[in-house]
């Protein structure tokens, strides 16, 4: 080996002219723009991003209602829901409340800050009341 050199990374024979690297690299900015292309249309199809919500989906979140118990009151006092609907009793006051129709529902006891649900799946007037604070008075009316 002393008269031939013999080199351990020789550098590459120019077999491949830069237009064949050219051609070669066109499939490839293809397919990157189909890719592109598919993702605008699929983000365009479905609204931008802010879709609304299905049929089901909005069906549901109209069922689902609140009474915020503020203070010493329930609000609304009367609250008109879907027969099926969910009612939650939100308790925002400092003090434990109860929602309760004596035979129909009692949300027992309702820590401040915390909140029970129950639902309605009869029509009908439900007038109730808190069981530690009975001057407190409400109605929800199940269509």
């Amino acid at each position: 080996m002393a008269g031939s050199e013999r080199r351990l990374n020789p550098r590459p024979s120019r077999s491949v002219s830069p237009a064949m690297t050219t051609s070669l690299q066109r499939p490839r900015l293809w397919i990157l723009a189909a890719l592109v292309a598919l993702f605008v249309a699929g983000f365009a199809a479905s609204g931008g991003g802010a879709a609304e919500p299905a049929a089901g989906a909005r069906a549901s979140a109209s069922a689902a209602k609140t009474v915020s118990i503020v203070s010493f009151a329930f609000k609304p006092a009367t609250l008109k829901v879907k027969r099926g609907a969910r009612v939650s009793f939100a308790n925002t006051s400092n003090t434990a409340h109860t929602a309760t129709k004596g035979g129909s529902f009692d949300t027992k006891r309702i820590a401040p800050g915390k909140s029970k649900a129950v639902q309605f799946d009869q029509r009908g007037t439900f007038a109730y009341h808190c069981k530690i604070h009975p001057f407190m008075k409400g109605k929800i009316v199940v269509e």
